[in-house]
């Protein structure tokens, strides 16, 4: 080695541009402290080097040579490289399997809908065609079915929403979040302020699903957990993604206690949402302390070819 031109030894495939990268550094006297480049071996084989390199001077202060420590992260990039391969094929394993929940959710809400929603329906009009016919005794206990078979048409209705919004495939994401919105205020007796800022954010059916179920996901949250009374839902564009948030002034909570417990249900939750979201390019990122409320903030990317 010693006397030798390194690049002799070390040969870049690129040998041109990495040797008047590496002089020109030295003439300028500001050599990256970090270079990375592959080189071929006396066999043939490409190898990739990651560099360290210090300037040396001499006692007068001037550039004598330098030092570079090469690190061989062949193996290590073919690790990188598989896994990344291994996450892309899961990141599509999850949305198929995000849409064939999805259509089995939407073939159940077609069977409450057509099945029993209609069902109820003729038993109310069945009802409702007897109170002429029976006594003022029993006219009243009719009134009390058609109460109940009432509430239950409603029921059906929530869980048909719940399960597979159509309004969802309708007109799209930001529409069945308000509704979900509405939802809540009346089954749990939130106040839910929602704010869309009217931008287009084209979605895949994947991520539409996805982030549908991620927000009920942490409502539910709020109205299990939160103790809150007011409740902010905004759904905004942020170049090519959207970002949806949802506030809360409830009790808060110790963020390393709850999301490292996946024992628990809200620990487990929240687990739960980050890696469905983390799968399809998403994320989640949560803010809180106990006694100031708590914000959950979710990112996923725009569909890039929503024409398709």
């Amino acid at each position: 080695m010693i006397g030798r031109n390194w690049f002799e030894v070390f040969v870049p495939p690129d040998q041109a541009t990495v040797r008047e990268m590496f002089y020109s550094s030295i003439k300028a006297g500001k050599m990256p402290v970090q270079v990375q480049n592959d080189i071929l071996t006396r066999a043939g084989e490409r190898r990739f080097i990651s560099w360290t390199n210090v300037m040396v001077h001499d006692d007068d202060g001037a550039i004598s040579g330098v030092m570079s420590i090469g690190e061989d992260i062949t193996e290590r990039n073919k690790a990188y490289n598989t896994l990344a391969m291994y996450q892309e094929k899961l990141r599509g394993l999850a949305a198929e399997l995000s849409l064939a929940e999805e259509r089995e959710r939407r073939r159940l809400a077609a069977e409450l809908h057509d099945q029993i929603g209609q069902s109820l329906t003729f038993a109310k009009i069945k009802a409702d065609s007897l109170k002429n016919l029976v006594r003022e005794e029993g006219a009243a206990a009719l009134g009390d079915v058609t109460t109940l078979i009432d509430r239950a048409i409603q029921d059906t209705r929530s869980l048909i929403y719940q399960i597979s919004s159509p309004i969802l495939y309708e007109l799209g994401l930001e529409a069945s979040l308000e509704w979900l919105a509405e939802h809540f205020e009346t089954e749990h007796g939130l106040r839910i302020a929602f704010y869309d800022d009217g931008a287009g954010k084209p979605l895949s059916d994947e991520v539409k699903v996805t982030l549908f179920q991620v927000v009920r996901e942490l409502l539910i949250n709020v109205a299990k957990h939160a103790r809150a009374d007011r409740v902010s839902l905004a759904v905004r564009r942020r170049r090519n993604q959207i970002v949806i948030s949802v506030a809360d002034d409830g009790d808060g909570f110790e963020l390393s206690q709850v999301v490292g417990d996946v024992r628990g249900r809200r620990g487990f939750g929240l687990f739960n949402i980050r890696q469905r979201l983390e799968l399809l390019g998403g994320e989640l990122d949560i803010a809180s302390l106990p006694g100031r409320g708590t914000t959950a903030t979710v990112v996923a990317p725009l569909d890039s070819d929503p024409g398709r």
